[in-house]
């Protein structure tokens, strides 16, 4: 199954970059690669390849979304539902099969950007520091998704507040 278009593999990119620090460390890439592909991205230049294959569990649960949807293809709403609303589960389940990463850095977290020179963002766990390569112009106060170092995309405030209460529910609970 392939993306619907090239704006939907670079938003999957967005959203599966973070965690390459992982796979760097494990071996399945190397640091040059990432940070070619981060560049393709912030530079808003066509992913040429199919760098998705890099992160095959990810890319694997989008499929599965994507087909349990009826859909042909990986499309926005596939990557986002899986990034925004599944990807903790996934975090868990691998944190229990390798341990070799920080759970709660690998989430997927809604913020508010407090401090654009020094790109601060406030989510649940607290303030700090983002890389913002991926996404351009944002503004004090801008609803975002954070995932490991990096601000992925701006969102709507609605959906800010809604996954905001969501990760409160979830690191509450006993999934986690």
């Amino acid at each position: 199954m392939d993306f619907k278009d090239d704006s939907s593999r670079v938003l999957f990119m967005k959203y599966a970059l973070p965690c390459s620090p992982t796979l760097v460390k494990r071996g399945s890439v190397s640091r040059y690669e990432i940070k070619k592909l981060i560049k393709i991205i912030s530079q808003g230049e066509k992913v040429s390849s199919s760098p998705e294959k890099l992160f095959k569990t990810a890319y694997s649960m989008c499929v599965g979304i994507a087909k349990s949807l009826g859909k042909s293809n990986v499309d926005k709403n596939v990557i986002r539902k899986y990034f925004l609303f599944e990807h903790d589960k996934i975090v868990d389940r691998r944190y229990d099969e390798f341990g070799d990463f920080n759970a709660m850095r690998c989430r997927t977290f809604a913020g508010i950007v407090v401090n654009t020179n020094k790109m601060i963002v406030q989510t649940i766990i607290g303030r700090r520091k983002y890389r913002n390569d991926l996404v351009s112009g944002l503004k004090k106060g801008d609803s975002v998704v954070v995932h490991r170092d990096f601000v992925v995309e701006r969102i709507n405030e609605r959906l800010a507040k809604k996954l905001w209460n969501l990760k409160q529910i979830y690191l509450k609970s006993d999934n986690k």
